[in-house]
Parts: structure tokens; C-alpha cells; sequence
């Protein structure tokens, strides 16, 4: 079991986003992240759409890059991509929190992923060799999401 700063006991898998929050500010990252490359957009109520491009991805968050955008800390998002399954272009959406922000650059936290695309994260993070540290896997987002 891990423990934030002030030594309060939080488990690391299966926990919803508010839980794990204690201020403004993650404290820790609870899942492993990896280079993956995806074109995504980010539809945040106050400013409508904005395309991106994730710099790595985990389970439980990725960082985005969003160009000349500052997302607010604490704004809750959507995030939208395309991911390859059974040779087709699967759309996925996910609900995130917006923890780390800075111009142009955004670290978001998952909210309650369903079993199904937990599953495919998981699949195409373990299609990531690690021992290949220049390799990044690319997904082109189609139109459409």
C-alpha cells in the first residue's frame, strides 16, 4: 500500500480519481507511464475542443501536448483518440482530471476506466518494448471523435 506525503494509506489500483486527490496537486504517480505517441482531442467545457498529442501514456493518465493551450488545473476533461484493435480504429473516449498544467502542456488523470478499454491501455502498453528506449508507438486520430 502506498502512502502520499502525509502518510495517509491509499491503494493503487482500482481507486477513482478523488480518492487519490488530497489538495490540487497529485502527490504521486500510481501507475508507470510510457512514450506512446496518439493525436487527441481534449474537450474541455470552457474552451470547446483542443487537438493535442500525447508525449506518454499509463493507465492511469498521460501527458498531452496542446500547442499554444493552458489547461486549468483541476478542470475536468474528455479525452479522445483512436486506438488499433483487430486491425480496426477503435474511438475511446475517457473522462480525466487535469493535474499538472503548464502553457502548452497538460498531465490529466483517468477517471473510472470500464473494463474494456482498461483492457486495450493495457494491451497497447505491453506492445511497448522497454528495453527499446528510441522506439515510440504512433496511433494517427482520424477525424471524427
Amino acid at each position: 500500500m502506498a502512502r502520499n506525503k502525509n502518510n495517509i494509506a491509499v491503494a493503487n489500483i482500482g481507486m477513482s480519481w478523488q480518492s487519490l486527490v488530497r489538495r490540487s496537486k497529485m502527490e504521486h504517480r500510481y501507475a508507470l507511464r510510457k512514450p506512446v505517441t496518439l493525436d487527441v482531442v481534449v474537450t474541455y467545457q470552457a474552451l470547446g475542443l483542443v487537438q493535442g498529442r500525447t508525449m506518454n501514456v499509463g493507465l492511469g493518465g498521460m501527458f498531452i501536448k496542446t500547442g499554444c493551450v493552458e489547461l486549468p488545473v483541476n478542470a475536468l476533461v474528455k479525452a479522445s483518440f483512436y486506438l488499433h484493435k483487430n486491425g480496426e480504429h477503435k474511438p475511446c473516449s475517457i473522462d480525466a482530471m487535469v493535474m499538472h498544467s503548464a502553457p502548452g502542456q497538460a498531465g490529466v488523470m483517468f477517471n473510472d476506466l470500464d473494463d474494456e478499454l482498461h483492457a486495450d491501455l493495457h494491451r497497447l502498453l505491453n506492445s511497448f518494448h522497454d528495453n527499446d528506449d528510441n522506439t515510440v508507438l504512433t496511433q494517427k486520430l482520424i477525424a471524427g471523435v
